[in-house]
């Protein structure tokens, strides 16, 4: 961003949990993803399932900027759902219209 493409940072992707898991209250400050999403040149991906989890993980590791991969909590343990064994990426950017609005 800040150097017009004159140098890259090297393709980093950061992995970190986010969000609460039904308890925690206090702990609520601690998500940080409105802050990152402001951060230019700076993209932020957080799936919602095992599907998009694979699909845009993949897409963030090749991609040549910095990606933040937050990864919310309630999928560690609850979330089942079939995944692709091969090679199977999501665009970055593309937000998933779960229901479209009027």
């Amino acid at each position: 961003y800040r150097t017009g493409g004159a140098y890259h940072c090297g393709r980093i992707t950061i992995r970190a949990p986010c969000a609460a898991v039904g308890h925690g209250s206090m702990y609520h400050s601690q998500s940080p993803e409105a802050f990152f999403a402001h951060s230019p040149g700076l993209k932020v991906v957080v799936p919602r399932g095992p599907l998009q989890a694979k699909g845009l993980l993949l897409a963030s590791i090749r991609d040549p900027n910095p990606v933040l991969f937050l990864e919310p909590k309630i999928l560690y343990r609850t979330s089942i759902a079939p995944v692709p064994t091969g090679d199977f990426e999501l665009p970055l950017g593309c937000a998933d219209i779960m229901r479209p609005g009027d």
